[in-house]
């Protein structure tokens, strides 16, 4: 398999691994703007749901995206001469992608100690 495919399958497992996180953080997101227009016609089972669909959009993330990232840059590293800009742009993104839950979950816990 050539290095330009191997990057090529990379950078398509993360954007497959990263979809699902996106487009759940947007359907909570989306949940949060209608209770906040539409007071008290939200039960208190959407909040499980929507903390359900986090929890295992992140992990499919974590596992498909997170690993399909250190596999291209393992294979950029290895081959300097491979001058991938728009997979170094992904790698970028999905590692920001899976690092600003993280980041926001954290200052949250240290806002309320």
């Amino acid at each position: 398999m050539t290095l330009q495919r191997k990057l090529r399958i990379a950078n398509i497992l993360m954007l497959v691994g990263i979809l699902p996180l996106v487009l759940g953080i947007s359907w909570i997101v989306s949940g949060i703007v209608y209770a906040q227009q539409h007071k008290g016609q939200m039960g208190g089972s959407d909040a499980f749901l929507m903390i359900g669909v986090l929890i295992v959009t992140y992990a499919f993330a974590l596992l498909l995206g997170g690993g399909s990232l250190i596999w291209s840059a393992v294979v950029a590293r290895r081959n300097a001469g491979i001058r991938a800009t728009a997979s170094k742009i992904i790698r970028i993104s999905v590692w920001f992608m899976l690092a600003a839950p993280l980041v926001w979950y954290f200052g949250l816990a240290l806002t309320l100690l």
